[in-house]
C-alpha cells in the first residue's frame, strides 16, 4: 500500500502547480533543500525542488527516501524534444532513462553506462501504465519512450546529433532524470518521469525555454495531479 509519494521538480516553476494545490503544509528545510510535507490530489506527498543538474537531483532522492521513507518517486518537469514529432507542450513519460554524458568505455562498459550500474534505468511498469492512462483522461497528448540526461543545455543541432547517435531511440533531454533513476534503482524505489516539451533542443532552444517554461511545467504538473488521483484509487 502506498503511504508516501515522493515529487520531484528541479526548478520552481516546475513544482509551483503543484504546492499551490497542497493542503496541510508542513515545511522543513535540510541544507540546500525545502521539503513540503501534504496531501495532494487525495494522497500524502513530499515536494521538493532539488535545483538542476544531476548531483542535486540525486541527492534530493537520497533524501527523500532517508528523512521521508517514500514509497514511490515521481519526477516533474520539462524536457527538450529531439524527436521531430513532439511540439512544445507535449508530454514525454519515461519509459527508459539513459546517461548521455557517461562514459567509461575504456573499462569496457557501454556508452553511457556508469561503473557497477546498469545502461538503462526503466520507470515502474504500473506508474508508466497509469501516467498513460492519465493522460488519455485528460486528452493530453502523451508519448512514452526514452529521455536521456546530462549535465548539459541541449541548445545546438550537433549536440542533438551527437546524442541520438548513441541512442538512436531518445525522444528528450534535460538534467535529471537518469540521476533520479539510478538513484532510485539504488535505493529500490519505484518510480516514474514526467516531463514536457519546452523547446526542441535546437539553436532557439534557450528562447524558446525561457518563454515556454511555465506553460510546460504546468503541463507536467497537471498530469501528475491526474496520476495521483489514479493512485490513490487504484494502487
Amino acid at each position: 500500500m502506498v503511504k508516501k509519494i515522493g515529487i520531484i521538480g528541479a526548478m520552481e516553476e516546475e513544482i509551483r502547480l503543484l504546492l499551490q494545490s497542497m493542503d496541510s503544509i508542513k515545511k522543513t528545510t535540510y541544507y540546500f533543500f525545502d521539503f513540503y510535507e501534504g496531501v495532494l490530489s487525495g494522497n500524502t506527498v513530499v515536494l521538493c525542488q532539488s535545483g538542476i543538474g544531476k548531483v542535486n537531483a540525486s541527492i534530493c532522492v537520497s533524501l527523500m527516501k532517508v528523512l521521508f521513507d517514500v514509497d514511490l518517486l515521481i519526477n516533474t518537469g520539462t524536457a527538450g524534444g529531439v524527436d521531430p514529432g513532439l511540439t512544445v507542450g507535449d508530454l514525454v513519460i519515461g519509459q527508459s532513462l539513459v546517461h548521455h554524458d557517461v562514459d567509461v568505455t575504456a573499462f569496457d562498459y557501454e556508452i553511457g553506462q556508469m561503473a557497477g550500474m546498469p545502461i538503462v534505468y526503466y520507470s515502474d511498469g504500473l506508474l508508466l501504465q497509469k501516467a498513460r492512462e492519465a493522460a488519455d483522461s485528460l486528452q493530453m497528448r502523451a508519448v512514452v519512450g526514452q529521455i536521456a540526461s546530462g549535465d548539459q543545455f541541449v541548445s545546438h543541432a550537433q549536440s542533438i546529433d551527437q546524442i541520438k547517435a548513441k541512442f538512436p531511440h531518445v525522444r528528450a533531454v534535460e538534467m535529471e532524470s537518469a540521476a533520479i533513476a539510478q538513484a532510485s534503482y539504488v535505493l529500490d524505489v519505484p518510480f516514474v518521469i514526467i516531463r514536457a516539451i519546452s523547446d526542441n533542443g535546437d539553436q532557439e532552444a534557450a528562447l524558446s525555454f525561457d518563454e515556454f517554461l511555465i506553460q510546460a511545467g504546468a503541463r507536467s504538473a497537471k498530469l501528475v495531479k491526474a496520476l495521483l488521483l489514479q493512485i490513490n484509487y487504484e494502487i
